[in-house]
């Protein structure tokens, strides 16, 4: 009775063991019941999981985590991990430099081979269509890109992306979603069909967060990232309106790594621009900064601010046509104040 007491108590803990074994490991998390998600700005719309992490940019992008713990997986694709999904729809302007094709190649972060291109219906309207997929340490990963434009004006691209094996987990809930996308539409401009002039909008008061290199600034929610530098920057973010090209919002940001004289360097800097002002100190996202004045023409005003944190300078601008300074400048200067540094 004793050895088969003890043989019985073994067995078990083998049992044990091996449901432990099975069972170890973090689970993908459950969906409870879709709820549909409106962008303000841009109007498109897509169901997504009640119970997963949103995160919200009105009028450029909307981005839903199966949970907090899956997030970093996806900036860098680590091959293990939590087993999580991602749910991302970006809006963007139409312009000669971004069409289908070269969004979908952006989009391609792996090798051409591992994609499928296949062309469906989004919102009535035609979409390209991209699966793709291969096996990791734990497990299968996969993912589906769409795009479409139902305007002309505005592509919206939907990705859904899920970690070892859970794409099976979640499929019927992704097709359903990607069946409720709509798309974007870009609010068209009323015209005076007398005068057939277009009375185009000032800056909105309604500011939305913009994330940049090493940054984030907030602009007015009718503003778009234009045409920027691209010679002597790490980056370059230029936000700017319908109304006037020449009053715009920008952010450039310059190697500071070798940089050891801070105010010589934005001096420097400052002493290229035309009808400028000396420097003067100032704060800029709770650093030490410095401003002058300036102006590109005539009729059109500008300050320029000059920041350091970390191996970054960030040279911020912001120029404003001068007879309608009371409806740019104060929206300007709401931006300037929202900047932060990372």
């Amino acid at each position: 009775m004793k050895k088969l007491t003890i043989f019985s108590l073994f067995t078990l803990l083998l049992i044990g063991l091996f449901f432990t074994a099975c069972d170890s490991g973090p689970k993908p998390v459950e969906i409870t019941k879709l709820k549909t998600y409106t962008d303000e700005l841009l109007k498109f719309s897509i169901d997504y999981p009640e119970n997963w992490v949103d995160s919200k940019m009105p009028g450029e992008r909307f981005v839903v985590f199966s949970s907090n713990d899956a997030k970093s997986r996806f900036s860098k694709y680590d091959p293990t991990g939590f087993p999580g999904a991602i749910i991302d729809v970006y809006a963007t302007k139409v312009t000669e430099t971004k069409t289908v094709d070269t969004l979908i190649q952006k989009s391609k972060l792996f090798p051409d081979e591992y994609y499928k291109e296949s062309t469906i219906t989004v919102d009535g309207v035609q979409a390209k269509r991209l699966d793709y997929g291969f096996e990791l340490e734990g497990g299968d990963f996969q993912g589906v890109y769409i795009i479409a434009s139902k305007d002309n004006l505005t592509y919206t691209s939907l990705k859904i992306e899920a970690f070892d094996d859970t794409w099976e987990v979640y499929k019927d809930t992704f097709e359903t979603i990607i069946k409720s996308l709509k798309l974007a539409e870009t609010q068209q401009r009323r015209q005076d069909t007398i005068t057939n002039i277009e009375e185009l909008p000032f800056p909105s008061e309604n500011l939305v967060a913009k994330k940049g290199n090493g940054f984030t600034i907030s602009v007015p929610d009718n503003f778009y990232l234009g045409k920027a530098a691209t010679e002597g920057v790490l980056s370059s973010n230029n936000y700017v309106g319908d109304r006037r090209a020449d009053c715009n919002i920008m952010v450039d940001v310059l190697d500071g790594s070798k940089t050891s004289d801070f105010k010589k360097a934005a001096t420097e800097v400052a002493a290229r621009y035309t009808n400028s002002s000396a420097l003067s100190n100032t704060k800029v996202g709770g650093v030490d900064a410095y401003m002058m004045t300036w102006r590109p023409t005539k009729d059109v005003k500008g300050r320029v601010y000059f920041a350091k944190k970390g191996d970054k300078i960030f040279r911020i601008s912001i120029n404003w046509y001068s007879p309608e300074e009371k409806e740019y400048l104060p929206i300007f200067e709401k931006s300037i104040n929202s900047i932060k540094f990372d």
